[in-house]
């Protein structure tokens, strides 16, 4: 069992943990026989650097990562493959409605949920920001849900210990880079700070009375007074909105939150409140949201990759070990592409460095002088490196096992070049083997139509709007690649 599931490098201790554990004693069975949507599930899991957890079919079996295993507490690693309602039996409810929500496909998302835990055999309040979403199995049925579990106790209980005594006033008056103000019960302003001033460009005269509201973004003048109208009735103000920023002359989002104070009737005599600034925060959350949307989207993709992959693998090899050992090594390849993509922001990659990755792999660095490597630098854009490299790993692993490689003069040669054309630029890659022995022709799963050929012939013309040519002759392969080159594929000089 500890060797059939080749996790990806840098699953810390869970990986380990998940690799050793019983599995067989849970519902889930065996590691062997877990579906490939699962361990592909598992392995983002593990490799996330935020608190994640994976609750896997009607039971909520829990596979996590180092990260969330700092949040469980003392209840870590027992909660590893325990069921979700049993692991946390005193949040049972709250966690039989995420699975109820998530097997239906529905997601969920909590702010500052309030909870209380026992982690250390003791209860403890505790705060979080919960998101919850589906994971869906081969046949795009939901089989799992996925929870990224934030803790903002510490950051709750500041705020709450920042609120309204005399001294902490004084303090917040003279120093905080919050807005603070004093109003009336109905919302008129009595008394504004020399931070609110000095960012609205109000006076201590001008933000009196209704006059703050000129400081408010006249679209979010309705949401302000809804928010005081419904403070009478709760006893409670909290509200988002856009304040004049004068010296920069916009108008940034802020977070207004204000405490009654009541007097020994416990009647509301006045509010005290602040205004802080959250408009970095906004725009973090808007580029988290499309950070969100684009890994989903991704993961969709890359599931589907995979899933494709199994089923031409087992095509060609039926099961046994080959499908393992072949299937294995397009895993490996999808894996060295996904590492490549997750530092293309620090990293661009060149036509180059997938070549080189893919010979690498296969350890075609001990045959350097029998391969020669030609041609501009050439930047792929992230929608084309999958698929071009999936293509390149098939060409390699059969110059490997079936091709220049078998023989001991053998020659490989992978040259490129960009030209223009009628639609705009493109790029050529011609790949060509020579020195090959012809007899081993039948072995070769490219030359006889496989999953390989498939990729050339068929999928890169469909994906990347390539023409592609395969010949083999008596003492030679050549397989050249055409495709366009959009404006996202930068190039340089020659290489």
């Amino acid at each position: 069992m500890n060797g059939a599931w080749p996790l990806p490098a840098g699953c810390g201790e869970l990986g380990d943990l998940v690799r050793n554990f019983d599995w067989a004693q849970t519902p889930l069975g065996p590691i062997t026989g877990w579906p490939q949507c699962l361990i592909f599930a598992v392995s983002t899991v593990l490799l996330s650097p935020v608190p994640i957890v994976l609750l896997w079919g009607e039971d909520g079996i829990m596979i996590y990562n180092d990260a969330y295993s700092g949040f469980a507490g003392g209840r870590h690693p027992q909660l590893l493959g325990s069921k979700v309602r049993e692991g946390w039996p005193e949040v049972a409810d709250f966690n039989d409605n995420v699975m109820r929500v998530g097997l239906a496909g529905g997601t969920l998302s909590y702010r500052d949920q309030e909870l209380t835990l026992h982690r250390y055999g003791r209860p403890e309040q505790v705060w979080m920001n919960l998101d919850y979403s589906p994971v869906f199995d081969a046949s795009g049925q939901p089989a799992g849900v996925i929870a990224i579990v934030v803790e903002s106790t510490e950051r709750v209980l500041t705020e709450r210990r920042l609120r309204a005594s005399e001294a902490l006033f004084r303090t917040l008056t003279e120093g905080i880079p919050q807005l603070i103000w004093r109003a009336a019960i109905d919302g008129t302003c009595i008394w504004s700070s020399p931070q609110w001033q000095a960012y609205t460009g109000q006076t201590d005269v001008t933000s009196l009375g209704w006059g703050w509201l000129d400081a408010v973004h006249p679209d979010d003048w309705a949401t302000a007074q809804a928010a005081w109208r419904n403070a009478a009735e709760t006893g409670h103000l909290s509200y988002e909105h856009r304040l004049c920023n004068a010296p920069e002359h916009r108008h940034c989002w802020f977070q207004t939150r204000a405490t009654a104070v009541r007097d020994a009737e416990g009647r509301i005599v006045e509010w005290l409140g602040t205004s802080t600034d959250i408009d970095d925060l906004r725009q973090l959350q808007e580029r988290q949201q499309v950070m969100v949307a684009e890994l989903q989207h991704r993961t969709r993709n890359l599931l589907g990759v995979v899933r494709s992959i199994a089923k031409q693998t087992m095509a060609q090899t039926g099961p046994g070990e080959t499908f393992r050992e072949r299937f294995n090594d397009r895993l490996s390849a999808l894996s060295r592409v996904q590492g490549l993509l997750s530092r293309s922001d620090q990293e661009p990659i060149t036509l180059r460095a997938l070549i080189e990755t893919e010979l690498a792999a296969l350890d075609a660095p001990t045959m350097q002088g029998r391969i020669r490597l030609a041609g501009p630098m050439v930047r792929l854009r992230k929608a084309t490196v999958q698929t071009f490299a999936l293509a390149l790993h098939e060409l390699a692993t059969n110059a490997l096992k079936y091709g220049a490689f078998t023989t001991p003069h053998g020659r490989l040669s992978v040259t490129w070049r960009t030209f223009p054309s009628e639609d705009g630029r493109r790029l050529l890659v011609e790949w060509v083997e020579e020195g090959l022995v012809r007899e081993r022709e039948i072995q070769s799963p490219v030359t006889r139509g496989g999953y390989g050929r498939e990729l050339i012939e068929r999928a890169l013309p469909y994906a990347l709007k390539a023409k592609t040519r395969y010949e083999l002759g008596e003492t030679a392969l050549h397989c050249a690649i055409d495709l366009p080159l959009p404006a996202g594929e930068a190039i340089g000089s020659q290489a």
